[in-house]
C-alpha cells in the first residue's frame, strides 16, 4: 500500500545556489538529502482516490450500511467502530459522503481519506550538510536552558515515538536508544528510512528522532513510519500508527506503549478521524457533549488503558507557510478541540523572534526553537533543516525531561512515570515559558524552567 501524502513540516537550509524550482536536492555534492522528482503539490481538499472513513454508532453493524452503499472494506480501526472504505464503480467519494452523512440514525462521521504535503516537496528544499560538532554546540540548546534543565533530569527511560519517514536504524546517534517500532507504510517491522537524497522526505525522520535525544539523551525513540520517502502518507495510515504507539502489543493492560509523541506533519482540513486518534493517545475520551465520540463498547480497550493511565502527551508541528490564516491539523486541534494533553508548536530563530516560516495565531501555543537547526541524518552524518518540523520534537524532548524529574503534580495513586498524566505534562510546558521578542505573544519552551517548576527567563529584547 503507498500512502498519499500528509505533510511534514519543515523547510532546508541550503548551502547550494537553488534549482530551478526553488530547492537543493540532486545539486549538491557529497551528501545532502531531498530532491523533488516528480511530487507536486496538492490542493487543500485532496484526498485518497475512492477512499470513505466511516464511524459507526453504537450497536450498529457495518454490514448493512456497506451493501446500501456498495462499499467494499479496506481495513478497521482496531476493534473500534471505525472502517477505512472503497467506493466502487461510477459513485464518488463525495456523493458517498453525502449519504452516509444523511445516514444519522447509523452513522457518526463520514469523510474522505485526507491527503497532505510536505514543504520540502512543495518548495523542493532539502537540508543541507553540518558538521557533528554543530549537533550539541549549536544555538537551540542556549535558547531552551538543556544545560539547567539537564542537570536535573535527561529523560531516562521515557518513551517517545517519533511518527515520520522513519529512521536510520543504524546512525551511531541512536545507538542503544532505540525502541522496537513499526513500518506503516511497507507493513513491516523494519521502520528505517528509505529512498536516497533524490526523494524529497528523505532524511526527515532522522532528523526528527535526532533532536528529541538533544534535548532528552536518555529517552529512548519509537520509530514509526507513516510517511514514505517523498513525505508522502495519509490520515488512516497517522491514525493507525499513533494508537500503536500508547499500546504496541494491544494488551491495554500492559505498560509498553509512548508516554510522549512527535510528528511533525499534518493536513490542511480537520479531519474527524485524526481528532479521534489524538484524543485516544492523550487519553482525553471523556466526552462532554451530548453526542459522546467514545460511548461504544468496542473503544473498551481504549477505556482499560486510559484508566491505567498509559496515554502519551501529543506534540504537533504548526506548519511553514508563515501565515496567521492557514491551520495545520491535527496541531490544530489541540487547542480547537481543545485537546489537552496535546499542544501546537511553532519555530523560534536564535534571535528569539518568531520564524518567517513559522505559522502563528491563537491556535499555536508554543514556540522552540526551528531555524538553521543541525541533527541527525541517513548514513551516519548531520545535517541543517529549517522547519517547525524541528521546533516541535524539542519540545517533545522537553517534555520527556519534564516527565524523569520526579512524581507528577497529580499523580492519584500512579508512581513513576505514569505520575504525569498527558495534559499535566502539556500544561507544566505551557506554564513555565519565556517570551520571544518582535512583539508576539506567543511563548518559548524554557526548559529549565519546565523541570525545576520555576518561572522562565525572559530575553533582553
Amino acid at each position: 500500500m503507498r500512502p498519499s501524502v500528509l505533510r511534514c513540516l519543515s523547510i532546508a537550509a541550503l548551502a547550494v545556489l537553488p534549482t530551478a524550482c526553488g530547492g537543493g536536492g540532486g545539486g549538491l555534492l557529497g551528501g545532502g538529502g531531498g530532491g523533488c522528482g516528480a511530487v507536486l503539490a496538492l490542493g487543500v481538499n485532496a484526498a485518497e482516490p475512492d477512499e470513505v472513513v466511516i464511524q459507526l454508532r453504537p450497536g450498529q453493524s457495518l454490514e448493512p450500511v456497506r451493501m446500501a452503499n456498495n462499499l467494499t472494506l479496506i481495513g478497521q480501526f482496531g476493534a473500534r467502530p471505525i472502517f477505512r472504505l472503497r467506493v466502487n464503480g461510477a459513485d464518488t467519494v463525495d456523493a458517498a459522503v453525502a449519504r452516509l452523512r444523511a445516514d444519522t440514525a447509523r452513522v457518526m462521521f463520514a469523510e474522505p481519506n485526507l491527503q497532505g504535503q510536505s514543504p520540502e516537496s512543495r518548495r523542493c528544499s532539502v537540508w543541507s550538510i553540518g558538521e557533528p560538532g554543530e549537533y550539541a554546540a549549536q544555538w537551540a540548546p542556549d535558547a531552551l536552558r538543556l544545560d539547567g534543565a539537564q542537570a536535573f533530569s535527561q529523560g531516562a527511560n521515557v518513551r517517545v515515538a517519533v511518527l515520520d519517514t522513519g529512521i536510520d536504524l543504524a546512525h551511531p546517534a541512536f545507538t542503544g536508544r532505540l525502541l522496537p517500532g513499526y513500518d506503516f507504510v511497507d507493513d513491516d517491522a523494519s521502520p528505517a528510512e528509505r529512498g536516497d537524497r533524490n526523494d524529497a522526505g528523505f532524511g526527515h525522520g532522522t532528523h526528527v528522532a535526532g533532536l528529541v535525544l538533544l534535548a532528552a539523551p536518555q529517552a529512548r525513540v519509537m520509530p514509526l513510519r507513516v510517511l514514505d520517502e517523498t513525505g508522502q502518507g495519509n490520515a488512516w495510515v497517522l491514525a493507525e500508527a499513533l494508537t500503536w504507539a500508547v499500546d504496541p502489543d494491544a494488551n491495554p493492560a500492559t505498560d509498553d506503549g509512548a508516554h510522549v509523541v512527535n510528528f511533525s506533519l499534518g493536513t490542511l482540513r480537520p479531519t474527524k478521524l485524526l481528532e479521534i486518534a489524538v484524543r485516544l493517545a492523550t487519553c482525553d475520551i471523556d466526552d462532554d457533549d451530548d453526542e459522546d465520540d467514545f460511548e461504544d463498547t468496542r473503544f473498551d480497550a481504549d477505556r482499560t488503558r486510559c484508566a491505567g493511565r498509559r496515554g502519551a502527551a501529543v506534540f504537533a508541528a504548526a506548519g511553514n507557510s508563515g501565515s496567521g490564516v492557514e491551520l495545520q491539523y491535527p496541531a490544530a486541534e489541540a487547542s480547537l478541540v481543545p485537546i489537552l494533553g496535546a499542544r501546537s508548536v511553532t519555530a523560534s530563530t536564535e534571535a528569539r523572534r518568531l520564524a518567517d516560516f513559522a505559522n502563528f495565531g491563537s491556535w499555536v501555543q508554543l514556540a522552540a526553537p526551528g531555524d538553521d537547526i543541525t541533527s541527525t541524518v541517513p548514513g551516519g552524518g548531520y545535517g541543517v533543516w529549517s522547519g517547525t518540523s524541528m521546533a516541535s520534537p524539542l519540545a517533545a524532548g522537553v517534555a520527556a525531561l519534564v516527565m524523569a524529574s520526579g512524581t507528577g503534580p497529580d499523580p492519584q495513586g500512579f508512581t513513576g512515570l505514569r505520575s504525569w498524566a498527558p495534559e499535566d505534562v502539556a500544561k507544566r510546558l505551557s506554564d513555565r515559558t519565556a517570551a520571544l521578542c518582535g512583539g508576539t505573544s506567543l511563548r518559548q519552551v524554557d526548559a529549565q524552567a519546565a523541570v525545576t517548576d520555576s518561572s522562565g527567563l525572559d530575553p533582553s529584547c
